[in-house]
């Protein structure tokens, strides 16, 4: 079927949204490979309505396929607090993206928004990428479910409809992207072939200023602890705050914590009870926030489910020595670029943060070899790893 396709210079059609899509759609504008980006409301901030957070650059606003209406629908759904509001958004903009269908040779789905167009391009012969960026739904309840019994709560996902369709689309494309080694194995488990799943690696754009940072010198022996990302269950905080008192009783003043990040509801009462030597911030402005990472010694990140996080990669740039799960999605290889722990598991996380304490030479080392590892990726750009992974689908179909 795909037997007519060619993989040099396939103009693409992007549906989608996330901070990884803007990095990609200016690289294929940049190289006039994108024929539209079918997204949420994108806004150069000229306009009457100006929300921060969907400031982009001017040329990619300018890129035709934006839709307004899947994002007030959205909006007015969570406003009037209507169960699985994301249906109000995401659906709306599938449909809409599936009734304009641009002349394009790559379809590059992501989402819950994809699956009616992906079904229109197969049949006009398009190469189809679905590019899953967290845990698929099976994975997630195993990975969260035992953590919210113990808090007396059942997980459960925002739309189980959305949640079966996000497998759909994984099933139903020629090629499955992945940001980590931990969503690829997620992706098999949920019956997606090996041979159709491609590691993509995600990229942030605040890593390149992080590693032209130097670290300042240390004259003092407090060890700073910094955990930045939301403040919620699914990340582990309660794991993280029990290693943290059971340290802090142990080492006294010598030992600090720093939480970056907006707060879960379901949080609260933790922060409400912080141990003495922590700080809960809030969210922080990115000079702010690379300030916190330049001088942390030790970057906690015990979250039970992650597609790739992109301030785990951050504190890799800034030479932080990182002790997370393997279930965050993040690059680090045991004592070689960070330290691993068993999930939901306090003891474990407060021994490796001790090991760390005590071993100031391992710290550096550790900072030091994960720094090494994002400057090596960033050489190659994310841009560059989505057309080589382009190039290994059409290679896979030739």
């Amino acid at each position: 079927m795909h037997q007519h396709l060619t993989r040099s210079n396939a103009p693409v059609w992007m549906i989608g949204r996330n901070d990884q899509f803007r990095i990609l759609a200016a690289h294929l504008a940049h190289h006039n490979r994108l024929i539209r980006w079918d997204s949420f409301w994108r806004h150069d901030g000229n306009g009457l309505i100006t929300p921060p957070a969907r400031l982009i650059d001017p040329a990619l606003a300018s890129i035709p396929g934006r839709h307004l209406l899947p994002d007030l629908l959205g909006k007015a759904a969570k406003k009037l607090r209507l169960p699985a509001h994301n249906l109000y958004s995401d659906l709306p903009l599938s449909w809409l993206a599936r009734a304009h269908m641009p002349d394009a040779r790559i379809l590059h789905g992501q989402g819950n928004y994809s699956l009616p167009a992906m079904r229109a391009a197969r049949e006009h012969g398009m190469v189809i990428i679905s590019d899953v960026t967290g845990q698929l739904a099976p994975i997630r309840h195993r990975q969260l479910s035992d953590e919210y019994r113990h808090h007396g709560l059942r997980y459960r996902e925002i739309s189980n409809f959305l949640a079966r369709r996000r497998i759909a689309e994984a099933r139903f494309a020629d090629g499955v992207f992945a940001p980590s080694d931990a969503v690829a194995a997620g992706l098999e488990e949920c019956g997606i072939d090996p041979a159709r799943i491609h590691l993509v690696p995600f990229a942030s754009s605040l890593c390149a200023q992080l590693l032209n940072g130097k670290r300042p010198a240390r004259k003092h022996r407090i060890i700073r602890l910094l955990y930045v990302g939301n403040i919620a269950i699914a990340k582990g905080i309660r794991i993280l705050i029990e290693a943290f008192r059971t340290l802090r009783t142990r080492l006294g003043p010598t030992i600090t914590l720093d939480l970056i990040g907006p707060a879960q509801s379901c949080a609260l009462a933790y922060l409400a009870k912080l141990p003495q030597g922590s700080v809960w911030h809030g969210p922080l402005p990115q000079t702010e926030l690379s300030r916190h990472l330049a001088t942390a010694d030790v970057f906690v990140f015990p979250s039970l489910s992650e597609g790739s996080s992109l301030a785990l990669l951050e504190a890799m740039a800034a030479g932080c020595a990182v002790i997370t799960t393997p279930d965050a999605g993040s690059p680090i290889k045991h004592d070689q670029t960070g330290i691993l722990i068993p999930p939901r598991n306090s003891e474990a996380l407060a021994d490796a943060i001790h090991e760390l304490q005590a071993n100031p030479a391992k710290r550096k080392s550790l900072g030091k070899a994960a720094r090494h590892l994002i400057a090596t990726d960033i050489t190659q750009g994310y841009g560059k790893r989505i057309e080589a992974a382009y190039d290994r689908v059409f290679a896979h179909h030739a």
